[in-house]
């Protein structure tokens, strides 16, 4: 991204001496935050001076999102802005594939890269809420869910009987679903 480009992105004053509304002020702080990771994945998709270009495009378009829009998600939207983008580039262009084919196999996919983002956000919030669990609750579900044990095994791993087994499941569930529900 040019100079110009930048300061524009990061909200600085333009020739007109206004800055930003708070959208582009929002913006700069994704470009501060994932512009490396927006450039690897354009790299993965693209040749480096059009990576350069499509950088670009993408952050002209984060800064028209309308104001009253709420990206929850910045990482995964910048990715699926890039990916629409790569699309109307490809489109643009009489090549449709801008990389040799061998390497076709490795690019990356912009939905795969938002859903394992999200996925890996799911997963923290649950291993958050699972390490706030009392001992004795934890063990009983991480020993049926990631170990697969019956409630007989876990009864004779933890010394304990069937009926207790069953009994801090149903307690550690309900407070796992407190505890995800409020988050």
């Amino acid at each position: 991204m040019g100079m110009a480009g930048v300061d524009a992105v990061r909200g600085k004053e333009g020739a007109s001496g206004r800055t930003l509304p708070a959208k582009g002020a929002d913006v700069a702080r994704w470009y501060d935050e994932y512009h490396l990771r927006l450039l690897s994945f354009l790299r993965a998709n693209l040749r480096e001076t059009d990576a350069q270009d499509v950088s670009q495009e993408v952050y002209l378009r984060l800064l028209r999102i309308p104001e009253e829009r709420v990206v929850e998600h910045p990482r995964a939207y910048l990715l699926r802005v890039a990916a629409n983008v790569i699309a109307d580039w490809r489109a643009g262009q009489k090549s449709y594939e801008t990389r040799p084919p061998e390497e076709l196999d490795v690019a990356v996919d912009a939905d795969d890269s938002a859903e394992c983002y999200d996925r890996a956000r799911r997963r923290e919030r649950v291993e958050r809420a699972l390490a706030a669990l009392p001992a004795h609750y934890r063990s009983a579900v991480v020993l049926k869910t990631r170990h697969g044990l019956s409630y007989g095994e876990i009864a004779g791993h933890l010394g304990i009987s069937e009926r207790m087994v069953k009994r801090y499941i149903v307690k550690a569930y309900a407070r796992l679903r407190d505890g995800l529900s409020a988050s």
